[in-house]
């Protein structure tokens, strides 16, 4: 549990690298967090400047929302979490929101879950000293979406690469889907999860405790969001975050107006978004598929995409034609935002100062500014989330040793294993020489045989590639010979690599912060918290535990 102190410096040792240095980042997450202004006529305020912050904070503030009932839900929704919260303060005309929010992913979701959530925290905190107001975390729990798969898994360090076990008490029927993920009940199956999760784990002295304590709402009986907002209410310990719930059916009748008015109006959202998208491709890329509607209604047939022809409107599971009045009749709670809709639903809700994203929803957030401004709201403050990976003091050392970083451990390990053992050696000279030698005779050879006839020139260039050809077999099997003889710097070139790199993708977006607790106890709560620093959020931050 973390137990919160005022903002802090990055802990000794902290490495800052570049996203333009990291494989897998997109062009237009590297510009917005190292030039803003290249992309700057795209989002609502510059995320380094507290100038910018303030102009958003004016126009909230002319901008008034429903704050008693929005409170009070959350108040209700929050204790029913047992999450000490912030969430009083919102009744403060004064107070706004910093905002951040993941799908509800199994076992609290991979770590960037967390690191969003400590993100915003800190931002809050950083953003009320610096406008003196009332500035309240909070935490959108996205159970809206229908797509299982994306959250029914984690992913735990083992001895090889990470292990990775499905929950599967839901399938996907063959027709439809089974509606919003959040709103589903753990089976039976759970049991099964927990013990795999268990058995995965190291036997430290840790893991038990940490099972029972931190993830004890994963069990049959509890919803997908009822589990994770209590996992991530205990990780979060101290540094209170108001916890929301957006499927709530009081919230969406909060909501109702901005919802009905994307229904009348969605031919006009689609060409605004459309034009949008298409000035951003002309220089990056996008992140949503444009879509003529950005509503689902919520059915028998699960959640249903809506189809327009401009006249008719067609249910896509079902297949049942309906009428822009049935449309509008319907309860607010049968309907559910997409991507596009979902933070301008968000932030008519709520006062959002600022919103912290990751790298996809930073690229979306850039299709849709045309998009507040139709909403008559004020666009966020876009702000990076910290991204961390955490370095364990054995891949540190092996680092160290091998004069390896982080980007560079991106290269397959036979590529590592041929720089350390092969590059600048002795033997490398020798097969250099060699070649040299080849060139140089076959060189030699050729001019003295076109003087017997000219012809002959080009057989002895093809003499040389099939000595070189030989010559490069000949060092190959030598070099696999080498690499074999130190089978102990390739194990441990491995373990480091899916430490740092599991399944090729970077440790954030893959592991569960359980495999960290189960191996060191919730002292890793404190060594990330404070270990992250937002203030240099606009690169990856390369933490020693």
């Amino acid at each position: 549990m973390i137990r919160s102190r005022p903002l802090t410096a990055p802990r000794a040792g902290t490495l800052l690298i570049p996203y333009s240095g990291i494989k897998g980042i997109s062009s237009l997450y590297a510009t917005y967090c190292d030039d803003y202004h290249q992309l700057g006529a795209f989002f609502g305020g510059d995320w380094r400047s507290t100038d910018s912050y303030r102009e958003v904070a004016d126009r909230l503030d002319a901008n008034p929302i429903p704050r008693e009932r929005l409170a009070d839900v959350l108040i209700r929704q929050n204790a029913r979490w047992d999450n000490a919260s912030p969430v009083h303060q919102l009744k403060d005309p004064r107070a706004l929101t910093i905002v951040t929010g993941q799908q509800v992913g199994l076992f609290g979701g991979p770590l960037y879950t967390l690191y969003k959530a400590i993100t915003a925290v800190k931002l809050a905190r950083h953003l009320s000293d610096r406008l003196q107001r009332p500035i309240v975390p909070v935490f959108w729990l996205e159970g809206g979406d229908h797509d299982i798969e994306e959250v029914s898994s984690v992913c735990l360090r083992s001895t090889g690469d990470c292990a990775r076990i499905h929950y599967r008490g839901q399938q996907r029927p063959a027709n439809g889907n089974l509606g919003s993920v959040g709103s589903m009940v753990f089976t039976e199956d759970m049991t099964r999860v927990r013990q795999e999760v268990r058995s995965c784990l190291p036997a430290s002295a840790f893991r038990d405790e940490v099972l029972e304590h931190y993830y004890a709402a994963y069990r049959p009986g509890v919803t997908f969001t009822d589990a994770f907002a209590r996992t991530l209410s205990m990780l979060l310990g101290d540094c209170q975050i108001v916890l929301m719930d957006p499927e709530d059916c009081d919230l969406k009748e909060l909501a109702a107006p901005i919802m009905r008015r994307e229904i009348t109006d969605h031919a006009h959202t689609f060409s605004e978004l459309a034009a949008t998208t298409a000035e951003l491709q002309d220089r990056f890329h996008a992140q949503v598929n444009v879509r003529p509607f950005n509503l689902f209604v919520l059915s028998d047939h699960g959640r249903e995409a809506v189809q327009s022809d401009g006249e008719q409107f067609r249910l896509q599971q079902s297949g049942r034609t309906v009428t822009l009045a049935e449309l509008l009749d319907l309860a607010p709670c049968l309907l559910s935002p997409n991507v596009v809709m979902r933070p301008l639903v968000q932030d008519y809700l709520l006062p959002t100062l600022s919103y912290v994203a990751g790298p996809g929803e930073i690229a979306y957030f850039a299709q849709f500014k045309s998009l507040y401004d139709w909403a008559g709201l004020p666009m966020p403050v876009v702000f990076p989330r910290s991204s961390l990976t955490l370095v364990e003091s054995r891949t540190r050392r092996v680092m160290e040793q091998y004069g390896l970083d982080l980007p560079g451990m991106t290269e397959e390990v036979s590529v590592l294993m041929r720089r350390i053992v092969l590059s600048g050696t002795p033997l490398e000279d020798a097969f250099a020489r060699a070649g040299d030698s080849l060139a140089a005779c076959a060189g030699a050879l050729k001019d003295e045989v076109s003087r017997v006839e000219h012809t002959l020139g080009r057989s002895a260039e093809a003499t040389l590639r099939q000595w070189q050809k030989e010559l490069a077999k000949l060092q190959k099997r030598v070099e696999r010979a080498e690499k074999n003889r130190h089978e102990q710097l390739q194990n441990q070139l491995t373990r480091c690599r899916h430490a740092l790199y599991p399944q090729g993708q970077l440790q954030e977006r893959t592991l569960s912060v359980l495999s960290y607790l189960a191996r060191y106890g919730d002292g890793i709560l404190r060594t990330i918290y404070e270990g992250m620093d937002i203030g240099s959020t606009g690169h990856h931050q390369v933490l020693p535990i």
